[in-house]
C-alpha cells in the first residue's frame, strides 16, 4: 500500500496522489474530485460531470418546453418596451 506524505500549500495541507493509485482511479490533470472525513477516515470520489444544456434539455424542442411551462409563473403583462410577440 503506497504512503504520501502530508506537505503544507499555503495555509491548506496536501497530499499527492502517486501515479499507481491515479492511474487505478481514472484520476486526469485538473479533474475535480469531492473530499470529506468520516470518523478520522478520508473518503475522496470523483465529482458527478456538468451536465451541458444540449444534455439537459434534450428530448424536447424549445416550443414544447415553452409550452411545458407557460404557466409556472404569472409575470404580470407586458408593459413599455419588455413586451415580447411569440
Amino acid at each position: 500500500m503506497p504512503q504520501v506524505i502530508v506537505g503544507r500549500w499555503g495555509k491548506n495541507l496536501a497530499i499527492r496522489v502517486p501515479g499507481e493509485i491515479a492511474r487505478a482511479a481514472g484520476l486526469r490533470d485538473g479533474e475535480r474530485v469531492e473530499i470529506e472525513a468520516h470518523d478520522a477516515e478520508i473518503v475522496i470520489r470523483r465529482t458527478t460531470p456538468p451536465i451541458s444544456l444540449d444534455e439537459m434539455f434534450r428530448g424536447k424542442s424549445a416550443a414544447a418546453w415553452r409550452e411545458t411551462y407557460a404557466g409556472a409563473y404569472e409575470w404580470g403583462p407586458d408593459i413599455g418596451r419588455e413586451a415580447v410577440e411569440e
